[in-house]
């Protein structure tokens, strides 16, 4: 079967359906991705060798990310499965009115709002091949260590608010790592008055899981890799609900401008330090955060999706009666815990007779 995974507008977009992907090439099919740049360097590097689709190639089954198009045109001939969007802005059409599941929604269910409580859920993983960390993150941190991933790609915060959110991981003596790549660390070479580390963008899983909390803007990558780790989260962006969500649960914070003139005040370093103190110090968010990883752990992994992938699209292309496509936690349990070939065979030979 040949399956195009569709990103957004950005990588981050593409990070949470990379496992899947991954799923799908280990049980035998043609992988391709179109994203709006090249993500060989990005995906190569986890252990996805994939390419984007040539002219003239048409897939079985597309899988794309919600609200938006990409860089240019991509194959579509086949029938289409919609990866919901962390923040469910946008409804997930169906396919002639019928109510069952075309859509995969890999939020956890405590963050989600209940608009696609009949989607596939799907586990959040990282791929396992990232590159080698250094020796200071194989080791446990001797003081609280606080990640800070200031934006995503060329999306990157001002150097100011690089400076305010450092001054106040530094006034509560915790350490700082910084999760950019070298172009944007040459670019914060003066918004940093303490010590401060640097860690690869590949390596934000490893960084997370030696971390008590976790400054971002709410990017669908970075608020997924830390819920599956139980780590609290501080949101400063005022656009992202996935903000607000981990506020109101208790596992998070959110600090946001309420107008243009309030922007430069957005991460206050006063006010940082006080709500990175309740996140790290606090108790509340640690507890509400271990429940989110709870949720996440409860999840069918990825390579559980691609049984149900398969089904829709030959499901999709069947001419005869509706096909009956079971979202992974309601089918019949005749595919779980079997090798994807032997799934494969199965269905072939159903398909055959």
């Amino acid at each position: 079967m040949r399956v195009l995974f569709a990103a957004r507008r950005s990588l981050p977009h593409l990070a949470p359906m990379a496992p899947t992907a991954l799923a799908c090439v280990a049980a035998g099919h043609e992988v391709r991705i179109a994203a709006p740049v090249r993500p060989d360097g990005y995906l190569l590097r986890t252990g996805l060798s994939v390419r984007p689709p040539e002219p003239g190639w048409r897939p079985h089954l597309v899988v794309r990310a919600q609200d938006g198009d990409g860089p240019a045109p991509w194959p579509q001939d086949g029938p289409v499965v919609h990866w919901t969007a962390l923040d469910h802005r946008v409804a997930v059409p169906r396919r002639d009115g019928d109510a069952a599941p075309w859509c995969v929604d890999p939020c956890p269910p405590a963050l989600r709002t209940g608009a696609e409580a009949g989607a596939w859920s799907v586990r959040h993983e990282e791929p396992a091949t990232a590159p080698p960390a250094p020796r200071w993150l194989r080791t446990p941190p001797a003081r609280l260590r606080v990640c800070l991933r200031p934006g995503a790609g060329h999306d990157t915060w001002p150097v100011g608010r690089v400076r305010r959110v450092a001054r106040a991981v530094h006034g509560l003596d915790a350490e700082l790592v910084v999760v950019v790549g070298p172009r944007t660390r040459y670019a914060y070479r003066d918004a940093f008055e303490g010590p401060v580390r640097f860690a690869d963008p590949l390596l934000t899983g490893p960084v997370l899981a030696t971390s008590a909390g976790v400054v971002h803007e709410g990017g669908p990558d970075v608020t997924l890799a830390a819920a599956a780790r139980g780590v609290p989260q501080l949101v400063l962006t005022g656009v992202r609900p996935p903000g607000d969500r981990l506020y109101r649960i208790g596992a998070g914070q959110r600090l946001a401008a309420a107008d243009a003139e309030d922007a430069a005040d957005l991460a206050d370093a006063l006010r940082l330090r006080r709500r990175l103190a309740e996140l790290l110090y606090g108790g509340r968010a640690l507890a509400a955060a271990e429940r989110i990883r709870a949720g996440i752990a409860a999840l069918e992994p990825p390579d559980a999706l691609v049984g149900p992938l398969e089904e829709y699209a030959a499901g999709a292309r069947y001419t005869g009666p509706p096909h009956v496509t079971y979202p992974p936690g309601d089918r019949p349990g005749r595919y779980r815990g079997r090798p994807a070939a032997s799934r494969r065979q199965e269905q072939e030979g159903e398909r055959a007779t």
